[in-house]
């Protein structure tokens, strides 16, 4: 296919055969100044150049690594396929690739990218590992319900023996690798089902209680919507008329009212208390002081069958209209409530349901650990038996060691001195 792609290019990740790859590719038909490495462009200006080489087809095929051909790199006019050589840790890394080529600007209708992997090795657990990633990465940048525990992937590692059967083949360490992942996997989601299988209990044994509350509520809402209905109304205002009481006082004059109001509410200063200062229509009448800087200083609190609540501001004038804006207003809370009564319903319902569900993975969880585990017991097995039939080393300890050394020493001198002894004896 390279000798017949005439203007088109393709990418290449470096790696530590791209010497090999550049010889295949000349055997091939392809020039060798048609071929270039990303790495011998050190410059801006020698990174521009090549690149314009590649976009002009002058440059057919360009060898690199993901992180040299990365962001910026803008060549894909004539790019007709990629080939990644090896597999990446990170699930960005092969979208980085692919967006070499599938990218605006491409002159080619249609791309391949091609992926190579080894049977019998490492690969397949790499791309195991690459996919547990992407499901969870996926999870969250989709607002997709994600599992609320996750392993950290990167510190996933394999014991050297295991490592060692990959490379020879072993099907059966590979399909443990496998089931490992998908077991804990599956264990996340069980335990995820358990804590809102809980969540759910916890909300139906609640619900009465949270039930009777709404109730009650709604019982003394309209109940003081009652109260407010009797009260006289002004010809003009269309409105219920004007009265307060502050410290004994009434008042029906807004002005005179609005500064007794103001005079009342910070006479009394004991914080997070209620100060009771008199009467609203009829609702008693009180002023909280909040001693949290956070909060909204002071609130009024009108106290009938249920509580209704005015945070106050600085102009007092404008705090009797909040007065009433907030005890008018009673049919909305009525409706709040009873759409609140609704909703609690509802929910109760439904945790009904989820409570009651089994997880829908059960079985499927409980094969996959029963052939895990069998797997296991297998492959210690065969590691046992492989170590017993080993060929036995003899050992030595670092002062047998010693020892030894220290004879052969001794030795070696007594050899030295044998052969003058036997001299001597000759000579007589």
């Amino acid at each position: 296919m390279l000798s017949n792609m005439t203007a088109q290019s393709c990418l290449y990740p470096l790696n530590v055969v791209s010497d090999d790859i550049k010889k295949k590719l000349i055997a091939g038909d392809i020039p060798e100044n048609e071929i270039a490495y990303i790495h011998n462009a050190n410059t801006e200006k020698q990174k521009s150049e090549l690149f314009d080489k590649v976009r002009s087809g002058e440059i057919r095929v360009l060898l690199g690594s993901t992180a040299k051909m990365g962001t910026g790199t803008n060549v894909q006019k004539k790019l007709i396929a990629v080939h990644d050589l090896d597999i990446p840790w990170r699930p960005a890394d092969l979208e980085q690739r692919a967006g070499r080529i599938i990218r605006q600007g491409n002159e080619n209708k249609n791309v391949e990218i091609y992926r190579y992997v080894t049977k019998g090795t490492f690969d397949a657990y790499s791309y195991q590992t690459l996919e547990n990633k992407q499901k969870f990465i996926s999870q969250i940048m989709t607002s997709k319900t994600p599992a609320r525990k996750c392993e950290d992937v990167d510190q996933q590692a394999l014991t050297y023996s295991e490592i060692k059967a990959l490379c020879t083949g072993d099907e059966r360490v590979k399909e443990k690798l496998m089931l490992d992942n998908e077991v804990k996997e599956l264990r996340v989601l069980s335990a995820e089902h358990q804590n809102t299988r809980y969540e759910m209990e916890d909300k139906v044994n609640r619900f009465p209680q949270r039930e009777q509350k709404l109730l009650d509520q709604l019982e003394h809402l309209k109940a003081d919507r009652e109260t407010i209905r009797n009260f006289p109304v002004d010809p003009e205002t269309k409105m219920p008329e004007f009265k307060i009481t502050i410290e004994g006082t009434e008042y029906t004059d807004r002005k005179e009212a609005a500064e007794a109001f103001e005079k009342a509410a910070f006479k009394f200063k004991t914080p997070d208390t209620p100060v009771k200062i008199g009467s609203f229509q009829g609702f008693d009448l009180s002023v909280v002081l909040h001693s949290n800087i956070l909060g909204s200083g002071l609130t009024a609190v009108m106290t009938g069958q249920h509580t209704h609540e005015a945070p106050l501001i600085e102009s007092f004038s404008h705090n009797l209209r909040r007065l009433e804006g907030a005890l008018y207003s009673i049919d909305r809370k009525i409706e709040n409530t009873n759409s609140n009564l609704a909703k609690l319903r509802v929910e109760y319902k439904e945790a009904q349901r989820i409570a009651a569900e089994p997880f829908p993975q059960e079985q499927e969880l409980a094969e996959k650990e029963e052939r895990l585990s069998t797997l296991t017991e297998e492959l210690n097995k065969a590691a046992q038996e492989a170590k017993k039939n080993a060929p036995k080393k003899e050992k030595t300890c670092y002062f047998e060691r010693a020892k030894l050394k220290k004879e052969a020493m001794k030795l070696s001198k007594q050899e030295r001195k044998t052969p003058s002894k036997d001299k001597d004896k000759l000579e007589k």
